[in-house]
Formats: C-alpha cells, sequence, structure tokens
C-alpha cells in the first residue's frame, strides 16, 4: 500500500476532515505501537511493513520500549493527540483497520504476539471491525 492511500484509509476510517489530520494521527498511533515493542529488531520489523514516509519516519526514532498496558497505551496515544481516552482508542482502532489491510497476516500476529496481551485484545478488534 502507499503512503497517500494508507493516509486517505486513516482519513476515512477515522472520519478526519483532512489528509494533515489523518498523517498526524497514523504517525501518533503507529509511533505508540512502535513503543510497545520489546526490542530495535521487533520494531525494525514492524516499521518495515509501512509505506513510504511513514516507514522512514519510524525506522528513524530513537528505539524507545515503553512496557504499557491498555490504559497506559491509549493515554499515551491520547497524550500524543491531545485527545482523550475514548478518541485515542476510536484513533488506535482506525490505525490499526488500515494497519491490518496493508500488512501480512503472518506480521499482524507477530506484532499481537508481542504486544501486552489487554492492547493485543483491543487490536484484535479492529481487525474484526473490517
Amino acid at each position: 500500500m502507499r503512503n497517500d492511500e494508507f493516509i486517505a484509509r486513516v482519513k476515512s476510517a477515522a472520519a478526519l476532515a483532512s489528509p494533515e489530520d489523518a498523517e498526524r494521527m497514523a504517525r501518533t498511533v503507529l509511533e505508540a505501537l512502535a513503543d510497545l515493542l520489546p526490542d530495535s529488531e521487533s520494531r525494525r520489523q514492524f516499521a518495515t511493513q509501512l509505506p513510504g514516509v511513514l516507514k522512514a519516519h519510524i525506522a528513524g526514532r530513537t528505539p524507545r520500549s515503553l512496557p504499557m498496558d491498555r490504559d497506559a497505551f491509549l493515554q499515551h496515544v491520547g497524550a500524543g493527540l491531545g485527545a482523550r481516552v475514548p478518541e485515542a482508542e476510536r484513533a488506535v482502532l482506525a490505525v490499526w483497520s488500515v494497519v491490518h489491510e496493508a500488512m501480512a497476516a503472518g506480521e499482524i500476529a507477530d506484532f499481537e504476539a508481542r504486544a501486552p496481551k489487554d492492547v493485543a485484545a483491543l487490536l484484535r478488534r479492529a481487525g474484526v471491525r473490517r
């Protein structure tokens, strides 16, 4: 999937007003997702599955591993978006639903296996929504 297509799908899934809002949301959620991964190799594998600019953005970040449960993860996303937890959850579900379309099923399963169990359960809800 191309970067512009990914952003357009996030814009549609999240019912956002502009591609800029969708890119900001995608970057924030993808950064938070990468922060869940326990090691730099897992983060690298995740980044390589993303399209163009998003791949470069995630791969170019200083690696951080932030052990978070679902609530802390959603607060982390919300802080990045300037949003409350319910809006952060909707953002995560919207972005992950597009990630689900863009990545191979095996990569999705690998990511969900490495994520905290309650975060993985949240992400699986996005896959079901498709």
